[in-house]
This record gives C-alpha cells, structure tokens and sequence, in this order.
C-alpha cells in the first residue's frame, strides 16, 4: 500500500527520474523486495528491472542522470562478484545494496562501491522501505527547489 507522500502528491507531474532494480532472483527474498519497492515508488516513476549482469552493464553504459537510486540485491557471492565487475559504471549513482551474508570479507566488499545504505538479503526489507522512501522524497524536495530558483 502507498504512502501518501511528498512524491504522491506530485501525480500529475513528470519526474524525470527511474529507480534501477537489479536482482538476479524473482522469487523468495527478491520477490518480496520487489514488493517493497513498488509500493514506494510513484505512478509518475518508472522501477527499471535487470536480471542479469549483462542486461544491467548495457542500461549502465548509456546516460544514467535520470536514475534517482539504484537498488542492487546480491543474493549470492557471485552476483556480488558480477556487479563489482561493473563497480566503475555504478560510481555516480545512489545505492542501495543488499548482501548475501554477514560475513566480513562481504561487507568489507559490498562497501567498496559506496552504498549509501547496505544491508543483507536475509532481512525483512523494513529498513530498505524506510531509507529509500527518504532518499527519494529527499531527491524529489531537491528537484522541486531547483525548478524553482529557475523560475
């Protein structure tokens, strides 16, 4: 169910601006996570989904100023692998990033693309919810005060 939010109550104005949702399950944990995101995100936003680390590196290779957040689930050390693989396409963009485990040398790698926010895959997705639901109202107040100091 939706929030009545900052980002509702633009409906009728186009935002310029996607969430990238990569994640290379679609059932179980990624599945749910899908969930969560489409219930934050707004009708005027599109969710850009990638299943493969193929499909996500061609999306990154072309212009990316109109992705708000990418929200990356690695639910295994390889697909956490892939998208280190592609680290130097992901360097300008907000992240939120799921990891498969706890261990250290996971996290000691997760935190190597900068994620604004990490977490694991093993959560219940109430922390992802909150945080990117401020990111993208905070995304949202910033680029209304824009169009206003231009107008």
């Amino acid at each position: 169910m939706k929030q009545n939010t900052m980002l509702e109550q633009a409906k009728g104005e186009k935002l310029e601006m996607n969430l990238l949702f990569y994640a290379t399950v679609t059932n179980g944990p990624g599945k749910r996570l899908q969930k969560v995101i489409k219930g934050l995100v707004p009708r005027n936003m599109r969710t850009e989904n990638y299943r493969t680390i193929n499909s996500l590196t061609h999306r990154l290779r072309r212009p990316t100023h109109d992705l708000a957040v990418a929200v990356l689930f690695a639910a295994s050390k390889q697909d956490l692998l892939d998208i280190l693989s592609v680290r130097d396409l992901l360097e300008d963009l907000r992240i939120v990033l799921l990891i498969p485990n706890r261990q250290k040398d996971t996290i000691a790698k997760g935190h190597t693309l900068r994620p604004r926010f990490l977490t694991y895959a093993d959560s219940d997705f109430s922390d992802v919810a909150a945080v990117l639901r401020k990111m993208l109202e905070n995304i949202y107040n910033n680029k209304m005060s824009g169009k206003k100091k231009r107008n």
